[in-house]
């Protein structure tokens, strides 16, 4: 068989679990012809390439420092390939910092080798050498090279996967987006396609006459993970606007290779995405027209969507989502939403309760599903209004897509924190009014509420959470039972829950808490820090209480509000509970969100700020430009009575204290910032490579700008660079000097005490433009060339509306500097103007205001209804 090679790739990391080096030395002990080697990223493509050329046979594997493995793993793959024809062995692959869901996104069974890639990774990955001749690792495809490698070797010889022995990667994938550094580079994009994916489709039509099923499933793969990397708000802006023409056109040049039933996913491929939206997206990719020419077929038990002879979808894989239901007035109100799949004018949607049908009434909630920045397919948002009977009758609730006077029922589901219901835990409920809701997959049911029956759905409840015998769900339930036995405690009680970031307090929800603190109000409120904050022990010396993060009274709190007063959207995230676990308690919450605004809301941020994101029942405006844009259709809050225009609470301790200092204060860019790694109330963690973004290069040139700080020097004003909160952890990357402090904005930083003492802010698109503006001190944008906009304007326009002029690269900007500091940085009467315009008020009273609102609606609602 020859020889086994192994290659170990030190990348300079410390750690690991398991020393794999030490494993690797072990392991070989056992095999009587093999050689280690000690490689690092910039040359083990030449040893492995020299290794293939120099041997007939053997084999050749390569492992990282930090993976993680069994010590008999290598031995196990050795034999293995010794006792078959395979061009190389895997174990089973997953990525070590993943939810193991998650990872393992290339492995499937032998039934599916025909289809498949298995890998596209060469680590944990032994290469049989004789299989492998006349190939070898290009060194021009970067990234990719080992993808290239292994699908060529898979083209023309089988390759296994032996499913027992697991093999854990520490270095990610191009599928792990939220730590694959590919993503921020162009060349991931455009390069991948044009030097790696397209030659690599040509070479196995022209090797098979046919491009084999797995190779063109890869190809999609390829595909949806520069996709996946760039949704929503996780769009990295390296793809400028004007650059999404070229993209798709280079997409459809590989599209053209690939069959429509792979496109579709009509295999059932499991690795590959099953969202029909988005692979239809790719079919009028593929054809360049803006809707699919669909037809739409009746079945007995479904209806069919056919496209050029292929059935893509069925109606029996459709879900309708419920978002919120609320019990007002008699009436069970439903917010939901279905996808597209269906053209509205075709189809009709409807409940029927008892068999009475309720049409829904359609509206233009956000339920985008944006890709690089763009549209690419939306959901149909609805409301429906459904009367219940009150005579203590079992009452069913279902919902129907009719075509050609055929009916069918759709199943529901449940996304959402505030869904109040669950598809999972089976036994999940809610307890509204006189009423239980409970569910099966296709309808809710509604029957009049008994003490003995909500007691015995609750330890049903229990049982199947205690089923689960996991850490995360006996932890859960813990806290579910301390909700039950302690609900007749805190049912008495009125609670106001408030929080901004949690490891950082200080901004509108603080000064609300503060001042809503003075009232005697019968109403107990608590305001949520993390006990490690520097913030936390602030208000202790201060004499206030906080609500420890994580302590059981925050749990508890949480589960017992009446309101939650915010500043940051995604409320149940930033309290810790996610999807998973929020379907544990979501029947049992029932606080009304109150934004009270961290920046203000006049761009287009529909995605985060949309009614039913946290299901917003009150939201306090500085602004009529905020009130014209957040009553725009897309945010749904138009019929709510949401919308306040009161300004915001932060803006009561700005004061005048001019003290000489040029304030920097940039927002952040998606490049310059590592992905949330636990939810947004947590700090991002280093990012290793900001130093190489332009974001970093632009400022660390302008803080140390010799005609700057001569100036500065000359004038007598000090400069201070803020970092915004989710760029604070590069601080130590930037260039230090004696004239420009760099302040990261942790710890005991105060916004409040730069806003007041600082005579001239600049920024770009950063909120904090409003409070300086709110102040009458004058601004400068930096709207460099280098940096994509963060934004989309909404009913801010910088060109009109800015408070101060905007300038494009560094020269321009110290130059109106320098200007400004010749003349005592004054505001000037045009910009002035623009701000008496902007803000409704100009006074220290937003407090009062806004609590007068809210102890109107405790009373009204709230109260009203307990």
């Amino acid at each position: 068989m020859g020889k086994l090679y192994v290659i170990y790739r030190d990348r300079g990391s410390t750690e690991s679990c398991h020393d794999a080096e030490q494993l690797l030395h072990q392991s070989l002990q056992h095999i009587t012809d093999s050689e280690f080697i000690h490689a690092d990223i910039s040359n083990y493509a030449e040893i492995f390439n020299r290794i293939l050329q120099e041997n007939d046979e053997g084999g050749l594997l390569i492992v990282d420092a930090g993976d993680r493995f069994a010590a008999d793993y290598v031995e196990k793959l050795w034999h293995v390939l010794k006792n078959s024809n395979a061009a190389y062995i895997s174990g089973r692959k997953s990525f070590i910092w993943m939810d193991k869901t998650v990872a393992n996104k290339l492995l499937l069974s032998k039934k599916q080798l025909e289809m498949m890639p298995y890998t596209d990774i060469l680590a944990g990955t032994l290469v049989n050498i004789k299989m492998a001749k006349g190939l070898a690792l290009q060194g021009h495809l970067g990234g990719d090279m080992e993808a290239d490698f292994l699908m060529r070797l898979a083209m023309k010889h089988t390759v296994e996967i032996q499913e027992l022995l697991d093999y854990e990667y520490s270095q990610p994938d191009a599928s792990q987006f939220q730590c694959y550094q590919g993503v921020y580079f162009k060349e991931w994009y455009f390069e991948s396609m044009t030097d790696f994916l397209i030659p690599l489709l040509i070479e196995a039509e022209k090797i098979n006459g046919k491009i084999p099923l797995f190779v063109q499933y890869y190809a999609m793969y390829v595909m949806k993970c520069r996709f996946d990397a760039n949704s929503n708000n996780r769009n990295k802006h390296v793809i400028a606007e004007h650059e999404i023409p070229e993209y798709l056109n280079l997409l459809r040049r590989v599209l053209v290779y690939l069959d429509d039933a792979v496109i579709m996913n009509l295999h059932d491929c499991n690795y590959y995405s099953k969202n029909y939206q988005f692979n239809r997206m790719l079919l009028r990719i593929k054809y360049d027209v803006p809707q699919l020419d669909e037809q739409y077929l009746c079945e007995r038990t479904t209806l069919c969507i056919i496209y050029k002879e292929n059935v893509i979808y069925l109606l029996n894989k459709m879900r309708v989502n419920i978002l919120f239901m609320n019990y007002v007035d008699g009436r069970l109100e439903i917010d939901a939403s279905v996808p597209d799949h269906f053209s509205r004018e075709k189809v009709a949607y409807y409940f029927r309760l008892n068999g009475v049908r309720y049409d829904v009434v359609f509206n233009e909630g956000y339920s985008l599903t944006k890709y690089f920045g763009v549209s690419a397919y939306k959901r149909f948002s609805f409301h429906a209004s459904i009367p219940l009977k009150t005579t203590g009758e079992h009452q069913e609730l279902q919902f129907f897509v009719q075509y050609e006077n055929k009916e069918y029922v759709v199943l529901t589901e449940y996304k959402s924190h505030t869904s109040r219901l669950s598809n999972d835990p089976a036994s999940s409920y809610w307890h509204f009014g006189n009423f239980i809701a409970t569910r099966n997959p296709s309808t809710i049911m509604i029957d009049p509420y008994k003490w003995k029956a909500m007691v015995k759905l609750e330890l049903k409840m229990w049982k199947e959470m205690l089923s689960k015998h996991t850490k995360h769900e006996l932890m859960l339930l813990l806290v579910r039972v301390g909700y039950v036995l302690t609900r007749p405690y805190f049912k008495r009680k009125k609670i106001w829950m408030f929080y901004d970031k949690i490891y950082k307090g200080g901004d509108s929800s603080e000064y609300l808490y503060k001042y809503a603190m003075q009232k005697k109000d019968g109403i107990k409120k608590y305001y949520l820090l993390d006990k490690n904050a520097v913030d936390y022990k602030r208000m202790k010396r201060e004499g206030y209480h906080p609500l420890k993060r994580s302590s059981i009274m925050h749990r508890l709190v949480f589960l017992n509000a009446d309101m939650m007063i915010v500043s940051n959207s995604t409320v149940f995230a930033f309290n810790d509970f996610h999807m998973k676990n929020s379907k544990y308690v979501r029947g049992i919450t029932d606080f009304h969100v109150v934004c009270v605004q961290h920046g203000l809301s006049v761009q287009k941020i529909a995605l985060a700020q949309q009614r039913l994101r946290d299901n917003t029942r009150l939201y306090f405006c500085a602004s009529k430009y905020e009130i014209e844009n957040l009553s725009k259709p897309v945010y749904n809050y138009n019929g709510y009575d949401a919308l306040k225009l009161t300004g915001v609470p932060r803006y009561d301790g700005l004061v005048d204290r001019n003290q000489k200092q040029i304030l920097i204060s940039p927002t952040w860019r998606m490049q310059s910032a590592l992905l949330v790694s636990k939810n947004e109330g947590v700090a991002r963690d280093y990012n290793p490579n900001f130093k190489e973004t332009e974001y970093f290069k632009v400022y660390n040139s302008l803080i140390n700008d010799k005609r700057l700080i001569q100036a500065a020097k000359e004038y007598g004003y000090k400069i201070a660079y803020v970092l915004h909160p989710i760029v604070s952890p590069q601080a130590e990357d930037f260039d230090k000097n004696e004239y420009v402090e760099i302040i990261p904005s942790t710890g005991e930083m105060s916004y409040e005490k730069l806003f007041c003492e600082s005579s001239l802010m600049v920024t770009d698109y950063s909120g904090v433009q409003f409070d300086f503006a709110y102040l009458r001190k004058p601004l400068i944008y930096h709207h460099h060339r280098d940096l994509e906009a963060h934004y989309e304007e909404g009913t801010f326009h910088y060109d009109t509306m800015a408070f101060g002029e905007i300038t494009h690269d560094n020269d321009e900007l110290i130059d109106l500097l320098i200007d400004y500091m010749q003349h005592d940085c004054v505001m000037k009467e045009k910009y002035r103007k623009r701000a008496d315009d902007f803000f409704a008020f100009n006074d220290n009273n937003n407090c009062q205001r806004i609590y007068d609102v809210m102890i109107d609606y405790q009373q009204r609602v709230i109260d009203k209804n307990r």
